[in-house]
């Protein structure tokens, strides 16, 4: 008797060791893929300054030079071209600038999330928006209130190429006793089918990340025809204690 239960012990022993060791690799793969799509945002942001930013200020620099050289040039001429490369100056500074430290994230979470629904509005009019934020929030890290908008715009982007006229998205924040939630409602669409495998993977990679950094919770709920993600952390008083 006594080795039939020392037996199970070892079995069990070595099922949880194996349990953890699997979940050990599935989260530094998350990790990596985590990595991998903020090096990738990097590389756009500098590719959008190479190909953007240097070559408008490069073109306004030989535009002067060029009127300088040829007074007989019109000044109105000159004040269109150049309110026009402006605009496209400060349009992409503006995008650098979110990228780098995005709108409200040391001041409001709502107002942040807010920026970021209303970029994504913007970007896909089809798509019915249902916004519930508080006015009132407490103060988060920016590291927290980093991970948080990322992991937002990351699940946007991998539904994105499913995305159809039928889509309702509704996105709630909530603070409770101990933690607070980012909710985000899918309604008329199938994100979790057999068809987007590679979404799946992506999904799983943005959820194990998710907790990891933030150490709170992110799964999904499937009710009839919505799927909801949630996204949890905890509240700055509690991690104190932690």
């Amino acid at each position: 008797m006594l080795t039939i239960i020392n037996c199970l012990s070892i079995v069990i022993s070595i099922a949880v060791v194996f349990c953890l060791v699997k979940s050990h690799k599935q989260t530094q793969r998350a990790l990596i893929w985590w990595n991998s799509r903020q090096s990738m945002r990097m590389y756009q942001q500098g590719e959008m300054i190479q190909n953007g930013l240097l070559q408008e200020s490069f073109v306004i620099r030989r535009h002067l030079e060029v009127s300088l050289l040829n007074p007989s040039v019109s000044q109105q001429q000159q004040d269109k071209y150049y309110l026009a490369t402006i605009e496209k100056f400060h349009h992409s500074l503006k995008e650098l600038s979110d990228y780098l430290f995005p709108a409200h994230i040391d001041d409001s979470l709502p107002l942040a999330i807010r920026h970021i629904l209303a970029k994504w509005e913007s970007q896909i009019p089809k798509l019915n928006f249902q916004i519930e934020l508080p006015n009132d929030w407490h103060h988060e890290s920016v590291f927290i209130s980093s991970v948080i908008l990322i992991a937002l715009e990351d699940l946007l982007q991998i539904i994105s190429p499913t995305i159809s006229h039928k889509l309702s998205l509704s996105v709630s924040l909530k603070s409770k006793k101990s933690w607070n939630e980012l909710t985000v409602n899918f309604s008329g669409i199938q994100i979790f089918n057999k068809s987007n495998n590679s979404n799946l993977s992506e999904l799983d990679y943005l959820r194990r990340a998710f907790i990891f950094l933030t150490l709170g919770e992110c799964f999904y709920q499937k009710n009839n025809n919505d799927e909801i993600w949630y996204f949890r952390w905890r509240s700055p008083e509690n991690t104190k204690h932690i």
